[in-house]
């Protein structure tokens, strides 16, 4: 068993300390059931500097309502799962892992190459989480950000569903309000203009690679076209540049 730490804020009472004996595996699904975002820190016997990282993760649990803190150590056969699943074997340590409050990975950082601000900035708006997790299932995405009264907006979601059936499982469809403040950072991320008239519909493969962007007008042939291409255009990872959208 390894321990886990939790700061949580009380409705009236501030931050409330606990550290209690847990799996680590359990430990991330009881958070993700509980709404909160997971920090969890693989470490293993060798590791140095592991309270530096401690300090760093507690530093950006202050700056977040719901997280918690756990601690995985990779050479314990009861994280043998979790040390597969994400390819924990060779990396280097201490190493941070955010999850995201619907439980999935959101990004990792080693610990000597990172800050608390870095940490927090890692943690995904409510809408990007639901795309990672749907991405992280295998599934493309058909991301809809509209406003309440816009024109056409329940055409454009009708084409996604229609998408969505043509693909047998393999998609999903997510609305964004383009009003909503929680989700600038995100729409920003994607290049939509929040400032549009018209729904923007943005197709992001399993792959995680926006392979177009649709203004208004569009039907489920072309969002499955896109859903399902690999950019080729894509610069190779560690060129410092980005895939953009192709807007239709």
């Amino acid at each position: 068993m390894k321990l886990r730490y939790v700061k949580q804020f009380a409705l009236l009472m501030g931050i409330i300390p606990a550290i209690l004996l847990a799996n680590p595996e359990d430990d991330l699904k009881s958070a993700s059931e509980a709404g909160d975002v997971s920090f969890l820190l693989v470490t293993d016997p060798n590791a140095t500097d592991v309270d530096r990282a401690r300090g760093i993760i507690d530093a950006a649990m202050d700056q977040i309502r719901k997280s918690v803190m756990i601690e995985l150590d990779r050479t314990d056969p009861i994280n043998s799962a979790l040390v597969m699943k994400y390819r924990l074997v060779a990396a280097p340590v201490p190493l941070i892992l955010v999850f995201a409050s619907n439980g999935v990975l959101a990004g990792g950082r080693v610990a000597a190459q990172t800050t608390p601000e870095q940490l927090v900035n890692m943690i995904p708006t409510p809408k990007k989480s639901q795309v990672l997790q749907a991405i992280q299932s295998g599934r493309s995405v058909f991301l809809t950000a509209t406003r309440k009264g816009m024109a056409s907006d329940t055409k454009v979601i009708s084409a996604c569903a229609a998408a969505c059936q043509q693909m047998k499982g393999n998609s999903v469809s997510i609305q964004v309000d383009m009003d909503d403040n929680n989700e600038v950072r995100f729409l920003n991320e994607l290049k939509i203009n929040r400032q549009s008239t018209k729904p923007v519909t943005v197709v992001i493969n399993a792959k995680g690679q926006v392979t177009g962007t649709f203004e208004e007008a569009l039907n489920a042939g072309n969002l499955v076209q896109a859903a399902t291409q690999v950019p080729s255009s894509c610069c190779p990872a560690g060129s410092g540049k980005t895939c953009g959208p192709v807007r239709k």
